[in-house]
């Protein structure tokens, strides 16, 4: 690995959408505490499980410029100097570049990691040793480092990675190269990758030496390269950080960039991993009763099995002979819905927006 120390960027840049009506403009889901017990926001989590990668300032956060007050209120006074203020929204290519151009100038040399706020993890030693394995690797061949993870299940939510030979081993796991990125496959597909051992679930978290990426950004994605060679050629400034978020589209980095490196290679890890996307995904790490059925303190169940209920508002929610149900009260608001349905709950945060509702959605 690089002479100087690592550093990490967790990008907090998610709507919240499909956890309506908990999550709101104001409070998207890295701001909400959604990994099952715990109390903690994704955001705060995600920070502390990558603070022991990093020196004494800890991680770099690349948040919305609107979101700004609310993640310096939830993360310590020494991290207010590594918060990424992105203007505007623009997918996940343009907020690693970002963080590259940040870390670069601040740190000519050091290894950089990318890592998502709103994964469940555990435990965290495990994956701090995948990700240190890869920062190392990045550092040492001077390459783009992905992380995958061998699939406990059929996903067709999650996106996979096929990989080739095996080039090397690590601490944190072994290094494979990627032969190719793999949208959400339907089940039929899913169920082949699990069976030939040949795919990992994509985690959507990297490593590599800044100037690297930058340079297959320039490469792979002309328009954003365009937009952002201000930063590129100057550093960052607030008048140029604008104007190349006017200018950059909204892509993924896997989409951008990822996919078209033709010598990427992944770190295959092993560890308890979910991506928290839906209200569905939080009851997967939730305490449960006998009955399956996921309460707040003071929440009936009679004859009910696996439901889950969140009231936000200190409400008494009783159930009787329901199964499979999600219910989350708010102060202002009710949903119900099947349990399974979690990835159409955005429906209604969308026809809500339709109908003007915005006093549900701010």
């Amino acid at each position: 690995m690089s002479a100087r120390p690592p550093h990490v960027a967790v990008l907090a840049g998610g709507k919240g959408t499909r956890f309506w009506p908990v999550g709101r403009a104001s409070r998207p889901k890295q701001l909400l505490a959604l990994d099952g017990d715990d109390p903690r926001p994704l955001l705060v989590a995600a920070w502390e499980r990558a603070e022991p990668l990093c020196d004494r300032d800890g991680p770099w956060v690349v948040v919305s410029k609107a979101l700004l007050p609310a993640t310096r209120r939830l993360l310590p006074a020494r991290a207010r100097a590594r918060l990424l203020a992105e203007p505007a929204g623009r997918n996940t290519a343009a907020a690693v570049a970002l963080a590259a151009v940040a870390v670069r100038d601040a740190a000519p040399g050091a290894a950089l990691a990318i890592v998502p706020s709103d994964h469940h993890v555990a435990p965290d030693r495990a994956w701090r040793a995948a990700v240190r394995a890869m920062l190392a690797r990045a550092a040492s061949a001077r390459r783009i480092l992905t992380l995958g993870l061998r699939p406990a299940f059929p996903a067709t939510g999650y996106g996979y990675l096929e990989v080739g030979e095996r080039r090397a081993a690590v601490r944190g796991g072994a290094v494979h190269a990627v032969r190719r990125f793999v949208e959400k496959p339907v089940l039929a597909r899913a169920r082949r990758f699990v069976a030939g051992g040949r795919h990992l679930w994509n985690l959507g978290t990297f490593a590599f030496l800044p100037e690297v990426f930058l340079r297959a950004f320039l490469a792979s994605f002309p328009a954003g390269a365009e937009a952002f060679r201000p930063l590129l050629e100057r550093g960052l400034s607030p008048a140029r950080v604008a104007a190349a978020y006017r200018a950059v589209p909204s892509l993924s980095v896997d989409y951008a960039v990822m996919e078209k490196q033709a010598d990427l290679e992944v770190v295959a890890a092993s560890f308890s991993w979910d991506d928290l996307g839906s209200w569905d995904a939080v009851g997967r790490h939730a305490r449960a009763d006998a009955a399956g059925n996921v309460l707040p303190a003071g929440g009936v169940a009679l004859e009910a099995e696996r439901c889950f209920v969140r009231a936000e508002d200190g409400t008494t929610v009783a159930l009787l002979g329901v199964s499979d149900l999600v219910v989350v009260r708010t102060r202002d608001a009710l949903l119900v819905a099947r349990r399974g349905r979690g990835e159409d709950v955005r429906r209604v945060y969308e026809e809500l927006d339709r109908r003007g509702r915005k006093d549900l959605l701010s």
